[in-house]
Formats: C-alpha cells, structure tokens, sequence
C-alpha cells in the first residue's frame, strides 16, 4: 500500500474511533407481530440498542495511529 492509502485508512479509523467514544452504541427499529388471526394482524415497533464498548473504541483509536505512522514513514510511490 502507498502513503496515500495508509494515511486514508488512518483518517477513517481514527474518525471512526472517536465517533464511537461519543456515540456509545447505535438503535434501530424492528418490528414484531403480536397477534396473527385470520385475517386480523397486530403488530408492533421495538427499538433495539446495541452498545459499543470502550475497548472497542481504543482499538480503532490504536488502529488509526498505527496506521498513521506506518503511512507518515511510507515512501512516496
């Protein structure tokens, strides 16, 4: 990979990284059926969440720095 790849790499990861620290997980909607009978049906919305764990975070954090060094002592191609 050039220099230019690792340090596009390394801005998605650290963007990625400090996005998750502050957001601390995601939701999203699913929606179930309640009663099915006949032509009666009844159904329902439920928001899951999902957190996302700090180390998580540190891992993409340590990933995007790594990244960074590795494309700062790359060679220009």
């Amino acid at each position: 990979m050039g220099k230019t790849a690792w340090l596009i790499l390394a801005g998605a990861l650290l963007i990625v990284g400090i996005g998750s620290l502050f957001l601390e997980g995601f939701s999203y909607v699913t929606q179930e059926t309640v009663i099915d009978a006949g032509p009666l049906e009844v159904s329902a919305e439920q928001e899951e969440r999902v957190a996302l764990p700090l180390w998580l975070s540190a891992v993409f954090l340590a990933g995007g720095v790594g990244a960074l060094l590795v494309g700062l002592k790359a060679r220009s191609a």
